[in-house]
């Protein structure tokens, strides 16, 4: 029959694993304090809605819209910047939102082989581009990889 095993005393213990037991710790203590702050805000909305039920009886404040919050602007650009390259991009003729990525990657003197970075800046010039396309101020040359874009005829043809 074997001894029971003891844990080793914190001292002894790995360093990963005391990093862990930190790390645990650490993340535990930000529940518990967002718990408290969605409490907070629960008893918040419960008060709203008793208020607006006074002054309109008929409104059902479950039916409303959520509003979401949209993450902040990167700090990589500043305010217009992104609609302002594009406008330039497709003034010089077609573009894509890799390219503009990409240009405004060496522009900023970020490493090209920052993936995230990379990805982020696609996904904000791809998005200006659809929503100008949404507006009718762009349109679509192609689809997938591959897709260009260019600046929309200011008439349509009418036939």
């Amino acid at each position: 029959m074997t001894a029971p095993r003891t844990l080793p005393l914190p001292d002894e213990q790995p360093v990963a694993v005391n990093a862990l037991r930190a790390m645990r710790a650490k993340v535990a203590g930000q529940i518990a304090m967002h718990e408290g702050e969605v409490r907070q805000l629960r008893a918040d909305l419960v008060h709203i809605d008793a208020v607006l039920r006074m002054f309109d009886p008929e409104t059902d404040p479950e039916g409303l819209p959520i509003r979401k919050a949209f993450p902040r602007r990167m700090a990589y650009f500043a305010k217009g910047e992104v609609t302002q390259r594009v406008y330039a991009a497709l003034r010089a003729g077609t573009t894509a939102a890799n390219e503009l990525a990409e240009a405004a990657m060496v522009d900023k003197g970020i490493p090209e082989d920052d993936r995230h970075v990379r990805r982020d800046f696609v996904n904000r010039f791809h998005n200006m581009l659809h929503h100008m396309r949404r507006r009718g101020q762009t349109e679509k040359i192609g689809n997938g990889k591959g897709v260009r874009w260019q600046f929309a005829p200011k008439e349509r043809d009418l036939l």
